[in-house]
């Protein structure tokens, strides 16, 4: 396995196209408790990750999402994150989920996968659940 700073020198985002393979599920969880892991503002832990492998719900994802991202990848792991009064009415959430992302990567790199970081398509008012359930309220 690679030393740390090999590991981030060596980390680039890939936007290529994936094998066809999937990623073993214990995989993605050592990925997710890497993300996990990371610092937290005030340790509120503001960070939430779903994993999502599933060619199905893969692609109604990729469907819903405009333009498409990471289309070939076998796997996805969405970062959530909830607004939260840490400090002197002061929000962490975005270093929070920064951090979890960060850790991810270099444990994707790590693990020798390729993988990409790819923000903004989605918040809170996109309603993603019903775009994706083909629900038009």
């Amino acid at each position: 396995m690679k030393n740390v700073t090999e590991v981030i020198s060596d980390r680039r985002s890939y936007r290529g196209k994936y094998k066809d393979q999937p990623v073993p599920q214990e995989m993605l969880m050592n990925i997710m408790k890497a993300g996990l892991a990371a610092p937290s503002g005030c340790n509120k832990q503001t960070t939430f990750l779903i994993a999502v492998d599933d060619p199905t719900i893969l692609r109604r994802l990729h469907d819903a999402i405009r333009p498409p991202i990471g289309e070939t990848a076998p796997a996805m792991i969405c970062v959530l994150t909830k607004k939260i009064i840490a400090y002197r009415d002061r929000c962490f959430q975005v270093q929070d989920y920064s951090a979890a992302i960060m850790s991810m990567l270099l444990a994707i790199e790590a693990y020798g996968y390729s993988t990409c970081w790819i923000e903004g398509h989605i918040t809170d008012k996109d309603r993603i659940g019903k775009r994706m359930s083909g629900s038009k309220s």
